[in-house]
């Protein structure tokens, strides 16, 4: 016999909004254009009822409504996205000018139909765009109207002509310009273009004396297809034409072999030849005696041992650096007597013992852990009276049960801890900044320690990173994916409880483990 199928189970998703009944909230939402996760969000952060929400949402969105042209628009977006103008640029202008959404469209458009451009019947948006489909220059063709206060068009025109005239014409093949020909061998047009106006030959003759010595350097092959093969040059390893240097006898490739060979900046040199008008050998000898100079300078000697620099050897002494340069420089000692006094001074400034009632500690902190007091209350009592340290260690010790009673204990969700500061170190917050706004805005303890609690929960929310039982997570969300819980829910359990994100959490997975 089948299965009885319940014919009202739908009915409890059913809602009522204004007279009209609808499937379940969400269809309602979807009806009138509004996203149903801000409702839901929207109700959870002020505690209100549905429908006050789905109309709050509703009047939100007729607010963002415009009338531009007789025409109602969802919003500035969508009426710029028709007229095909920048938003941003019209919510700018709005601001600028104080000006109504209507004006600053109007304006948008206006800009943009005298931008407009038309060359030989074709419109372009803008003349970069056309000069870009044209393959020239817009910069140039700027510059050309305005030096000679012509039309847009007649710049673009000659711009087009003095392309054509640029044709460059090498070895029974034409290039666009004399720089893709130089770029199509692996050469530099601007060297070969100075190295013209050197021997004051001209363009072709050049590039025919740097191109003949490359080896692996051929034109393509000609075939029956022209149009796949185009003019183009094959090699076999572009690089750019080397000529020889000689240095002290010795033969290189190139001043940039040299140069990385003794380990020196060849930029440097060629700016230093053209600087001081002196030749490249002087200039490489310049920066090599420069060089070795430098690493004749780093080298220390102390106690007969050498070190790469002063920072390597106060790291052997477990000294600093900086306070060995400083004493040298303001008592004017040498760098080895700023060491010697700091290495002494490092031996006699070694700790003592701290020995109280006849047993030795370590330090101060550890004879006070052992007697379960506060160490930084040892110190400060022993500041503020002018008294000895033990004194102040005794005081404390003899008083220890009466401090503990009155240290005030604090109360949070229904858990007793012993101080403010314990409950504060539990979840990560200065006990100081607690008391102190507790002072200033006239609150309680709690009230301010709810405060702090409220604005961690919003800071971790906003940190992309997510730290439960020592496991360090991308987000949030990854951590609830992995454990298979709800995020939704955990951020809605930390905010009506007043809960911290990972005690929401540890909630939920003992709650889905005793399912």
């Amino acid at each position: 016999m089948p299965r009885k199928i319940r014919s009202n189970y739908m009915e409890k998703f059913k809602f009522v909004y204004n007279g009209r009944t609808f499937e379940s909230k969400h269809k309602c939402c979807n009806f009138y254009g509004i996203c149903y996760r801000s409702v839901m969000a929207y109700q959870n952060q002020y505690k209100c009822r549905t429908e006050e929400a789905i109309t709050h949402f509703i009047e939100l969105k007729k607010s963002k409504e415009i009338i531009f042209r007789n025409r109602k628009w969802a919003s500035i977006k969508t009426c710029c996205e028709f007229y095909d103008i920048n938003e941003a640029s019209v919510k700018t202008d709005m601001w600028n000018r104080k000006c109504t959404p209507q004006e600053a469209i109007e304006r948008a458009i206006e800009w943009k139909k005298a931008h407009e451009i038309t060359y030989h019947g074709v419109k372009y948006p803008s003349l970069p765009q056309c000069c870009e489909e044209l393959g020239i220059n817009p910069i140039s063709v700027r510059l050309y109207m305005e030096k000679n206060g012509v039309s847009s068009t007649r710049a673009i025109t000659h711009y087009i002509k003095s392309k054509k005239q640029r044709i460059f014409a090498f070895r029974g093949k034409e290039y666009n310009s004399f720089t893709e020909c130089c770029l199509a061998y692996g050469l530099n047009p601007k060297i070969v273009r100075s190295a013209a106006y050197r021997t004051k030959s001209s363009l072709p003759e050049t590039l025919e004396k740097n191109v003949s010595h490359m080896e692996g350097c051929v034109p393509q092959e000609s075939t029956g297809n022209d149009e796949n093969s185009g003019n183009k040059v094959i090699s076999k390893k572009r690089h750019r034409a080397k000529e020889p240097f000689f240095y002290e006898g010795e033969k290189y490739v190139s001043l940039g072999q040299c140069c990385e060979i003794y380990g020196i900046n060849e930029t440097s040199v060629r700016a230093r030849a053209w600087r001081i008008h002196c030749t490249w050998e002087e200039a490489v000898k310049h920066f090599i005696e420069k060089s070795n100079a430098d690493e004749l300078k780093k080298i220390f000697v102390y106690k007969g041992k050498e070190y790469q620099s002063v920072a390597e050897c106060c790291r052997k002494y477990d000294v600093r650096a900086a306070s060995v340069r400083n004493r040298a420089s303001s008592t004017g000692c040498s760098i080895e007597e700023a060491l010697d006094h700091f290495i002494k001074k490092k031996i006699v400034t070694k700790k003592n013992e701290f020995v109280v009632r006849n047993k030795s500690y370590e330090t101060l902190e550890e004879c006070c852990e052992v007697y379960g007091v506060n160490a930084n209350s040892v110190s400060s009592r022993k500041y503020r009276l002018g008294c000895s340290t033990d004194e102040s260690l005794e005081h404390f010790i003899a008083n220890k049960e009466l401090i503990e009673e009155r240290i005030q204990k604090f109360t949070f969700k229904g858990m007793e801890y012993p101080s403010l500061r314990a409950c504060c170190k539990k979840y990560g917050i200065e006990d100081a900044c607690v008391r102190q706004r507790a002072r200033d805005k006239n609150c309680s303890i709690e009230e301010s320690f709810e405060h702090f609690m409220t604005r961690k929960r919003k800071k971790m929310l906003d940190n992309p990173e997510f730290d439960y039982h020592g496991t360090l997570y991308p987000s949030l969300k990854e951590c609830c994916e992995q454990l298979k819980i709800s995020k939704n829910s955990v951020v809605s359990k930390s905010r009506r409880s007043g809960c911290s994100l990972q005690e929401a959490v540890e909630y939920y997975v003992k709650k889905q483990h005793n399912k």
